[in-house]
């Protein structure tokens, strides 16, 4: 009988992948006439691609995945020395549709945020809530404003159609003066009577987010590290790691608000990640061995940048993640309150 279940699931999954490739074949046959313009185009500026190099995303569209594929078609476009590019500069070259999030708009390609930004971090997910979003709706004015680019694809088929999903973010009520917040860490963990099934689909995997604020001067700094569960690895330049959003800010307790914003993914070794999951930032300041994660950063805003902003971008940048909610408001989403009340009824019934 079990046998019989892994053959009808092997075969599910066979027809499944089937009909992927027939609605990938179905769709690039839809955009022929502008694949075909846009190879064209590529070879008019001297960049060679071929056909093989295109294929159809349902999250995303008709994307080109070519390595540099950003800078061969657009060479005058700069990265500062964090490998992030200007939103002022981007806004020039590319027109910006604030209802297509994380898209920027050539006239024969379309640029697009860094898959840091979706789900999972995975390339073909959509975007994970909100974040994007959330960047493509700020006021930039009085903010220098920088992000990071997906470097190996853009989107060909140049039109304001995009993938909607249905979720939600309960925004984070987090109204107390940040000049009362006393220096110190935080260590937060999802609940420990939480099975690893219910961990992955209500703390979309979370294993704790770290918090660290501290003083010097008139500045405030506020540093948070969200670690995700160990089956959570990406294979990168022969290494495996372990993928841990990080985001840092600076408030100026003079003006009230913050002056610098950024968020970056740091790449844990296994060795680091055991370590550093269940210690804080105080680690290497007390243990001999100092650990120094690889960084790439993802965004960052200079400038006048206000606590609500700060808030919920944060929010939205630990995509799913109620600890982060849970800092800032003190407790669970009501949605979530209730859900563990109901499963933990249930587990108590059972035993």
């Amino acid at each position: 009988m079990a046998e019989m279940r892994k053959s009808e699931e092997e075969e599910y999954l066979e027809n499944y992948r089937q009909e992927l490739e027939r609605e990938n074949q179905m769709m690039l046959s839809k955009y022929e006439t502008i694949i075909e313009e846009f190879v064209q185009y590529c070879q008019s500026i001297d960049v060679f691609i071929d056909t093989e190099s295109i294929s159809f995303t349902p999250t995303i569209g008709v994307v080109c995945e070519h390595p540099n594929i950003l800078s061969e078609l657009m060479p005058s476009l700069q990265k500062d020395k964090e490998g992030l590019y200007s939103w002022s500069e981007l806004s020039t070259k590319f027109r910006i549709n604030k209802f297509n999030s994380g898209y920027f708009y050539s006239q024969s390609f379309m640029a697009m945020a860094s898959p840091v930004f979706r789900r999972g971090m995975h390339s073909v997910n959509n975007w994970a809530p909100r974040f994007v979003e959330k960047f493509w709706s700020l006021d930039m004015e009085g903010i220098d404003a920088y992000l990071s680019l997906d470097q190996n694809r853009v989107r060909i088929n140049v039109d304001n159609s995009c993938y909607m999903e249905e979720d939600t973010w309960f925004g984070s009520p987090f109204n107390e003066d940040i000049s009362e917040i006393a220096d110190g860490v935080s260590h937060l963990r999802p609940p420990s009577d939480l099975d690893a099934h219910h961990l992955d689909f209500f703390f979309n995997d979370a294993y704790a987010l770290d918090i660290c604020w501290s003083t010097k001067g008139d500045i405030k700094s506020f540093q948070a590290l969200e670690f995700k569960g160990p089956k959570n690895i990406i294979q990168m330049n022969g290494g495996t790691f372990h993928p841990v959003r990080y985001v840092h800010a600076e408030y100026d307790l003079i003006k009230s608000e913050f002056r610098h914003f950024d968020g970056a993914t740091q790449y844990h070794t296994p060795e680091e990640y055991l370590v550093r999951r269940d210690s804080n930032f105080r680690h290497n300041v007390k243990e001999k061995i100092k650990i120094k994660p690889k960084s790439l950063k993802s965004f960052k805003l200079n400038g006048s940048v206000s606590v609500e902003t700060w808030t919920e971008l944060s929010s939205h940048f630990f995509a799913s993640n109620p600890l982060i909610y849970e800092y800032f408001s003190g407790g669970y989403p009501p949605y979530l309150v209730d859900t563990l009340e109901k499963i933990r009824a249930r587990s108590a019934k059972n035993t």
